[in-house]
């Protein structure tokens, strides 16, 4: 794909019209400040699958396409991009917006500084095969309290960011549970361990900003896995203190390894234990493997 200035000059603004906090005019009010100085186009699907099918129909017409919205309808529109070598960029106007944020655009100014002084990258993104279909996840994706948290933060009304996954995760150490998991290292080792949360990540933010993966993407090619056993509940405090500012991979109870890729399994029968999240999104059940994408993500992002 030939990435030159025109190809960005008539963008076309998915927007998901739940996400987030604003109005419909409020989120209209920011698209039309972004694009002060040239056209545009608007549209707001009614599903996931016209979300899809509008982002696929703009990519192949070689259009950069904008998701606006949370981590969810940058995946699916991500998704697309990758099939079809689009390029795409971003309006964080969701609770979490952590892929938005570990690429730099957090506010409208950013987007209209992407607009006026554009710059792809190739971003990194995680691969999850489950048994009969693939996904993938920009930003962390995982099972245990990953899980748990992201499920129950999506079930909490008026809050965001950070403090919506620490309130949902407080939450789950009412009773914190920890799950029997086989975990297989890049094919090889096998771990078979009780574990209170298990986490891929590609990017460092997950939960609304959580530094939950500060070396994500220290290794090229390699996907961070973090894991960590089982905590009393003032351990687990004591840890979401500590994500807050990326200072938990020291803790005795946490694994912090970069690897080609992850098969994680659980011979257990409960709700939560199977459970796969990602970007803030339930993604499939176990068993999964999960690698670093190869094909490129074409990003759009201010110079």
């Amino acid at each position: 794909m030939n990435h030159n200035r025109k190809n960005f000059r008539n963008p076309l603004f998915i927007v998901n019209s739940k996400a987030g906090k604003l109005t419909t005019k409020e989120k209209l009010n920011q698209i039309n400040y972004c694009c002060s100085d040239q056209q545009f186009d608007v549209c707001f699907p009614k599903s996931p699958t016209e979300t899809e099918n509008l982002s696929q129909i703009a990519f192949k017409e070689n259009r950069l396409v904008i998701a606006c919205g949370g981590d969810g309808v940058v995946n699916l529109i991500a998704n697309q991009a990758i099939k079809y070598n689009g390029t795409m960029s971003i309006l964080p106007l969701g609770r979490g917006n952590d892929f938005a944020k570990s690429i730099g655009i957090l506010l409208p100014e950013d987007l209209k500084r992407v607009l006026e002084e554009p710059k792809v990258m190739k971003s990194r993104y995680l691969v999850l095969a489950f048994k009969d279909f693939d996904k993938i996840c920009l930003t962390s994706a995982g099972v245990g309290l990953l899980s748990e948290a992201a499920f129950r933060a999506s079930k909490i009304p008026l809050l965001q960011g950070g403090l919506l996954y620490a309130v949902s995760a407080l939450a789950c150490f009412t009773n914190l549970k920890t799950h029997h998991y086989e975990i297989k290292l890049s094919g090889k080792k096998v771990l078979h361990e009780p574990l209170v949360i298990i986490v891929a990540a590609s990017t460092p933010f997950a939960g609304g900003g959580m530094f939950i993966a500060p070396e994500a993407g220290k290794e090229k090619g390699k996907l961070n896995l973090l894991y960590a056993g089982k905590v009393s509940r003032i351990e687990a405090i004591g840890l979401l203190k500590k994500v807050f500012s990326g200072n938990h991979l020291n803790h005795k109870k946490v694994t912090n390894l970069h690897l080609n890729d992850i098969y994680i399994n659980t011979k257990e029968k409960t709700f939560w234990a199977p459970l796969v999240y990602g970007d803030g999104e339930y993604l499939g059940n176990l068993p999964v493997k999960i690698s670093v994408g190869e094909k490129p993500l074409n990003i759009l992002i201010p110079k």
